[in-house]
Parts: C-alpha cells; structure tokens; sequence
C-alpha cells in the first residue's frame, strides 16, 4: 500500500510542459517575419497616405497660405489706403496774404473799369462771383450777386455799373501774379468787391 503514493510523482513530470514554450516562441519569430512582411505592405500604402497628406495638406496648406497672404494684402492696403488720400493740406492764408491778394486782383480790375456819368456813382459797390483757372484766367462769365451804395440819385446808373464791373473783370483776365500755392483761396471769388470809387 505504500508505493501507491509513489506514483503520483510522475504527474510532476509534467514540468515538461515547460517544452510548449519553445512551440510558442518558434511563432514569434513566424508572427515577427509576418510581422515584417505586414510593415512592407505598410510602406506600400505610404503613397496612398501621401495622396491622403497631400489632400489634407494641399487642403490645409493653401488655406493657411492664401489667408495669410490675403489677410496681409488686406491690411496692408488698409492701411495705406489712409495714407495715399491724405494730399498735403491746401496753404491757408492768413489776413495779411489776404488783404495783399485782394489789393492785387482789385488793382488789375480797377484800371479797366470806366465808371457812367451821374450823381454818387461813385457809391457803388457791385458784388461779383468770379471763378478763376489756375492760370488766373476768368472761367466763364463773372455773376453779379448784388449792389450796395443804391439811393434815389444813382440808381438809374445800376444796370450801367453792373455791366462795366464785370467788363472790368473779364478785361483783367488773366490776372497775373497770383501766388498758386494759394489757388484754393483765390479759385473761386465770391463774393468779389468791385468799388466804383476806387476805378481810375
């Protein structure tokens, strides 16, 4: 009865299945050759991915690119554009400039300007809108806006005024001397004075 128990110590010998490991690990070198040929197909497709990057990237890169161009160009035409209108401002004349600007363009007109005979003529002031070029050349015909210095002794001698003022002006034309860097100061003459007592 004692060598039974003897028996069970081959079953211990089943350590041998220590032998299926090697099994196991001779498919590890087999699942590592598929595993090679598995990468050779995975550079094969690496052109497809390309086509996928390239789709992607082409769809991202012109993206980026033309937005960043674009949006450059915007801002910069932006802010440039405020730059390119902004023309030097125009000369301002100051009261002395202005006084020697009317002096100028009254003694050229007054030279020219024959008076008609009668009583306080010489009352008269006609009120003239005159439009010059820059070239001091009247444009046009002079406007007689209005006619101060009218009473009962000179009024018939108006209509007659009115006509030899702007004959005066249109005989001046063109006036010289005029400073052009003020042109958009002597441009446009409204009103301009013509005083009957200052003709000679």
């Amino acid at each position: 009865a004692k060598p039974a128990p003897a028996k069970p110590a081959p079953p211990k010998k089943t350590a041998p299945a220590a032998k299926p490991k090697p099994a196991p690990e001779k498919p590890k070198p087999a699942a590592a050759a598929p595993a090679k040929a598995s990468q050779k197909p995975a550079v094969r497709p690496k052109p497809n991915a390309p086509a996928r990057a390239s789709g992607q990237g082409k769809a991202e890169k012109p993206k980026g690119s033309l937005l960043g161009k674009d949006f450059l160009k915007g801002i910069d035409t932006e802010a440039d554009a405020p730059r390119k209108p902004a023309p030097p401002p125009a000369a301002a004349m100051g009261p002395a400039q202005k006084a020697a600007l009317d002096r100028l363009i009254g003694d050229q007109i007054y030279r020219y300007l024959n008076l008609p005979s009668g009583a306080d003529v010489e009352l008269l002031v006609a009120f003239l809108d005159v439009k010059l070029d820059r070239n001091g050349r009247v444009i046009g015909t002079p406007e007689v806006i209005d006619v101060q210095g009218i009473n009962a002794s000179n009024r018939p001698q108006v209509s007659i005024y009115k006509e030899r003022a702007v004959q005066a002006v249109l005989r001046a034309s063109p006036f010289k001397g005029l400073p052009t860097e003020y042109y958009e100061q002597w441009k446009w003459l409204s009103p301009l004075r013509v005083y009957a007592r200052k003709a000679r």
